[in-house]
């Protein structure tokens, strides 16, 4: 009965630290694409001038 709850406390540790890992990837590529569109941005200001 121990083994099976300490793989089951193992597996939802996995999920929790995974859910995480995307999550805060998912805000990385989001940020940086807004400073891609920042950058873009500026660039055509310039081109204006």
């Amino acid at each position: 009965m121990k083994e099976i709850l300490d793989v089951i406390v193992v597996i939802l540790f996995i999920f929790f630290v995974a859910s995480f890992i995307i999550g805060f990837n998912k805000q990385q590529i989001q940020k940086h694409k807004d400073k891609l569109d920042e950058i873009e941005k500026q660039k055509n200001k310039e081109k204006e001038k």
